[in-house]
């Protein structure tokens, strides 16, 4: 575990800057199971950096209206901005929006273009070379909203005991939900003498509302735009949360809930819970600076031999091409397309045997944590994590390494949902406790007072 010396100066300073990564190039949108190029956009999409120092201390927050970042993605940013001889480059932590009408960018992947990475991998470096020109003394404020309007577990039992998915809306075999939500919305608010305000704000749903071939930044960009509209010289950083298992879908709704319209509802609607509760935040205790960066090690996916002998099976039974749709009805009826899809991935999965490594982040600023995971983790292990760290001010990020995948709890395994599936949670059984465990002994020494002082 590498750690970074708490800085005893006062004086916290904030940059900020912002680069259009809006493709120009034919690429493939993200976040489903097929090829989508994109055809239009209906709004640009952004990366964004943060960067925060105190005294010896420096960390760096880099933010992407995109379904996630990669290794690769991670490694050339920070090589990118090693010049910058005070930012050491572990203290670069990354997250996006997840938001599913954004272009695919995992190099090697169908669908991908490398010249695309490689200017948004340009942009971000950018990005974050401007905040650090730009920064300037800042106080902070903290606080939450709440907001239980958007979000829904998207996991629910059936009455036949198993649990589907995103199931049709209003099935009449839904029995209830599998898990919880976290209405919290967690607030960060940085006020510098110079440069706009900076505004934080870390909401626990899937951006995967818009749909379609259009790009856009799905409802975080809706809640940007609105909050950067009602309050002048304020930029806005949307951070999503743990949110696997969490989408705005509505299974007893039985009105349409995709489409540029509804990014546009929920994102005025967050924009405007997060509005009414500025009034009400407080000023951080101290804003103190420490950065911490950690690993944690998982193994591969247990596979057992009667799953691998039915996954052979439907691979030769029926076909799937990368031009099929598969949508939540296909996944929940488990349609012949669906089963070679999922079979075939099981099949590639089980022939990789090797152990995996994945970062864990973490930013404390005062009473607040910036606390980055990898993947997608259920709604479980965030709402685990605050209530380890209460009463610290906490915003759990989800996304940091899109490398990882769905990270369920242990216990969602062998119940039914696509994300336990092998291909769209390719590791241990085990790899939400491992997480769970890293991420939590991260925060207690973060979170440890000095030796012979309170804490702050």
């Amino acid at each position: 575990m590498g750690t970074s010396k708490r800085s005893e100066v006062k004086d916290l300073s904030i940059g900020h800057a912002r680069r259009v990564v809006t493709p120009r190039v034919p690429v493939s949108l993200a976040g489903y199971f097929n090829i989508r190029m994109w055809t239009d956009v209906l709004d640009d999409l952004f990366a964004q950096a943060v960067v925060l120092k105190q005294g010896e201390e420096a960390a760096a927050l880099v933010q992407f209206d995109l379904i996630g970042v990669s290794n690769d993605f991670i490694h050339r940013i920070r090589e990118a901005c090693r010049d910058i001889s005070e930012l050491p480059p572990k203290n670069i932590l990354f997250t996006a929006t997840h938001t599913h009408t954004a272009p695919k960018v995992r190099p090697g992947r169908e669908g991908t273009n490398e010249v695309y990475n490689d200017a948004v991998i340009a942009a971000a470096a950018e990005a974050v070379h401007e905040a650090w020109e730009n920064l300037s003394p800042a106080v902070s404020y903290l606080g939450q909203a709440e907001d239980d309007r958007f979000a829904f577990n998207r996991r629910y039992w059936m009455k036949s005991g198993e649990v589907v998915t995103n199931p049709p809306r209003q099935a009449p075999d839904i029995d209830r939900p599998e898990g919880p939500i976290d209405p919290e919305i967690g607030i960060l608010d940085f006020r510098p003498t110079k440069g706009p305000r900076v505004l934080i704000a870390n909401v626990v749903n899937h951006a995967d509302t818009t749909e379609g071939c259009s790009v856009s930044a799905d409802w975080p960009g809706w809640l940007r735009r609105t909050l950067e509209k009602a309050l002048p010289d304020t930029v806005v950083v949307p951070i999503t949360g743990t949110s696997g298992n969490i989408n705005h879908f509505d299974p007893g709704c039985s009105a349409e809930q995709s489409g540029p319209h509804v990014a546009e509802r929920i994102g005025e609607g967050y924009a405007e819970t997060i509005l009414s509760a500025l009034s009400g935040l407080k000023r951080n205790g101290t804003d103190s600076l420490q950065t911490m960066k950690a690993e944690f090690t998982t193994g591969p996916r247990e596979i057992d031999a009667a799953e691998l002998a039915q996954a052979r099976e439907h691979a030769a039974k029926y076909a799937f091409d990368g031009q099929t749709t598969l949508t939540s009805e296909d996944l929940a009826k488990k349609s012949p397309a669906a089963l070679k899809y999922f079979a075939d991935s099981l099949i590639a999965v089980a022939q990789d045997r090797s152990e995996k490594r994945f970062e864990l982040g973490a930013i404390r600023i005062g009473q607040a944590v910036i606390t980055m995971l990898p993947g997608e983790p259920f709604v479980e292990i965030g709402l685990a994590l605050k209530e380890l760290v209460a009463p610290t001010h906490a915003l759990i990020v989800a996304t940091l390494n899109q490398d990882c995948a769905y990270v369920p709890n242990h216990f969602n395994y062998g119940r039914g949902g696509y994300e336990t599936t092998a291909q769209c949670s390719p590791y241990s059984v085990h790899t939400g406790e491992y997480l769970l465990s890293a991420s939590s002994a991260l925060l207690t020494q973060l979170l440890a007072p000095p030796s012979g002082k309170p804490p702050p």
